[in-house]
């Protein structure tokens, strides 16, 4: 008893040391407060920096789509994304975070746009109430996600046959931190689950975005 006392006690000793609490080094376990996450992810540099419009435009969101936006935040995405789809499309915020969830209704609300519906996700399943969505978001998600390939396999069980999963995620080469994941990992993953990569875009200095579709009815992997 005492040596795994002791034992626990050098782990986070080492996680101390490399700058990283048990929190952060369990993935879904280092969510902020929200306020303090809110005021941190929507600092206008931070914003710029997102390009949405153009993130939006590569994804040739419109009238009508439906989008999962997979750890929604503040946000940033989803009302974007909602008022791009239109009255007649729907967005989902998935947060684990109610008042996270209750920040983007409020926000939503005050846009004037009727078109988002958030959902409080679970640790390995974001809980979508239908399976015919076409667009399943992870911005800078799935790095928090601890059981990676089990989230993506409860993800995908929510979009139509063929809906895309699109992920934007730094590289070990563009972090100096541990929240980055290795490409061809998740390109291992997807394929587990007969997804492949579609499209690559270039949007970002400093993060890699990829859409991955499987090879079914209009898929781009079957259109080129």
């Amino acid at each position: 008893m005492i040596k795994q006392e002791r034992f626990w006690i050098w782990c986070a000793s080492v996680l101390c040391f490399l700058g990283i609490g048990f929190a952060e080094a369990s993935a879904q376990l280092g969510q902020r407060p929200a306020d303090e996450y809110v005021a941190r992810m929507d600092r206008p540099g931070r914003v710029a920096n997102l390009h949405v419009d153009e993130v939006i435009e590569r994804l040739g969101l419109g009238p009508g789509d439906i989008v999962a936006d997979i750890g929604s935040g503040s946000g940033a995405f989803s009302v974007p994304m909602a008022r791009a789809i239109g009255p007649t499309g729907v967005l989902y915020a998935v947060d684990i975070d109610q008042e996270m969830l209750d920040f983007v209704a409020n926000r939503a609300q005050e846009d004037g746009l009727r078109n988002v519906s958030t959902v409080l996700g679970e640790y390995d399943d974001p809980k979508l109430p239908v399976n015919d969505v076409g667009v399943v978001f992870l911005h800078r998600t799935l790095h928090m996600i601890e059981h990676r390939q089990a989230y993506l396999n409860a993800a995908t069980k929510y979009l139509k046959p063929d809906g895309r999963v699109v992920i934007i995620e730094a590289g070990p080469d563009d972090a100096t931190n541990w929240m980055w994941l290795r490409r061809s990992d998740v390109d291992t993953w997807m394929a587990a689950i007969s997804f492949y990569p579609a499209e690559r875009f270039g949007v970002f200095d400093n993060r890699w975005f990829v859409v991955y579709q499987r090879p079914y009815g209009n898929s781009v992997l079957l259109n080129n």
